[in-house]
């Protein structure tokens, strides 16, 4: 698939042309207010990064230090942006046949100190963001979504960052809407929008102690182009994501991820589970028959969960006053124990991820997945 042509030149020409290369001269603008009519948004706010939206985002919903902030245990970026702004991660469960927060576990970890949940919409998939936002509404606390991997999902007809109240989108080379880098925020409401842009780069809002987080205008004028040609990436991505289903629809022992039927995907690698370990299959079997077809499967994906690292148990931010993760002004008792969240324990060794980006590869590395499955039974 070619991503780039001559209307990405002529963009980048625009902005070489204005010598306003920082994201001056209206060509963030620009991207945003398309991005912002395109996903059905009152507001978008484009940063130099995902990363630095779910920090800004965070912030904005008022999490600090002896805060708590409610994250997904599968990825650790909604975690760590929670510790840049020295607030407590406290990681929820996931639903093992979606692989995403479970909003039963959510509620269970709500506190008096919770000020945000983070969902991650992993692989192209929803959680499930209506009950999310209500539990986020029924207990006063800010829903942020990372979509990083879910641009132009639904959920019950409605696209995945706008059930929250900050919805923060990635365009980094692999993801959906490839610009290089960068990401948006988008929102409905306007205190938590002004909270992003006084905080996007300082001088701006002089009140505010604000970050460098500013999007280039070269970015931006990459993000206006590939923006009218996302829809058909993900057509294609969908597509490529069938030769999967193909290949895995009479394995009994490779569970592929549930898909209500009020969702519309936008795949983002394939992910599916394995679980032959429970009819007497060896993983470690199997593992070797996927290397000797030669078919590309990452194992696992993460490893562990993100409270299982070193980062979250040890206190290594912020000088010698262990805050976040032993944070003297923290009232709370949760700890990053083993156990924590049992699903997303026994899911993350299980999981197998694959690449559908492009379609003869996809295609044949799914005919070679189905030759390992058939050489272990």
């Amino acid at each position: 698939m070619v991503f780039y042509d001559e209307k990405d030149l002529d963009s980048l020409k625009r902005v070489l042309d204005s010598g306003a290369l920082n994201g001056g001269e209206g060509f963030t603008a620009e991207f945003e207010a398309r991005f912002a009519e395109k996903i059905g948004s009152k507001y978008a706010i484009s940063m130099n990064s995902a990363m630095s939206l779910l920090h800004a985002g965070i912030y904005a919903a008022g999490a600090g230090v002896g805060d708590e902030v409610i994250c997904d245990p599968i990825v650790q970026f909604s975690a760590i942006a929670t510790m840049y702004n020295n607030a407590h991660p406290v990681f929820a469960d996931v639903d093992p046949a979606t692989y995403l927060m479970a909003p039963n576990s959510v509620k269970e970890r709500i506190t008096e100190r919770t000020k945000a949940i983070v969902c991650t919409n992993l692989w192209g998939y929803p959680a499930e963001l209506e009950e999310l936002r209500k539990i986020a509404d029924e207990y006063n606390v800010v829903l942020i979504e990372d979509c990083a991997h879910a641009l132009f999902v639904t959920h019950k007809g409605k696209y995945a960052g706008t059930w929250g109240h900050i919805g923060v989108f990635s365009f980094c080379s692999g993801k959906h809407l490839p610009t290089g880098d960068g990401g948006i925020g988008v929102t409905d409401d306007e205190n938590l929008a002004n909270k992003l842009r006084a905080v996007r780069i300082f001088g701006e809002s002089p009140p505010e102690l604000a970050w460098n987080f500013r999007m280039t205008a070269l970015v931006a004028a990459v993000g206006v182009v590939q923006l009218e040609r996302v829809k058909e990436y993900i057509a294609q991505y969908n597509a490529n994501a069938k030769f999967y289903d193909e290949a895995l629809k009479d394995c009994a022992w490779i569970k592929m991820r549930y898909q209500a039927p009020y969702n519309e995907i936008s795949s983002y690698h394939y992910a599916a589970a394995f679980y032959g370990d429970k009819c007497g299959l060896e993983y470690g079997d199997f593992k070797q028959a996927v290397r000797d077809v030669g078919c590309v499967v990452n194992f696992g994906f993460t490893q562990k969960p993100a409270y299982q690292y070193d980062l979250f148990r040890v206190p290594l931010a912020y000088g010698n006053k262990g805050c976040p993760t032993k944070c003297p002004w923290y009232e709370g008792d949760f700890k990053y124990e083993d156990g924590l969240c049992p699903n997303a324990e026994d899911l993350i060794p299980r999981l197998m991820t694959m690449g559908v980006r492009d379609e003869d590869a996809s295609r044949r590395n799914a005919e070679l997945l189905r030759k390992a499955i058939e050489r272990i039974g």
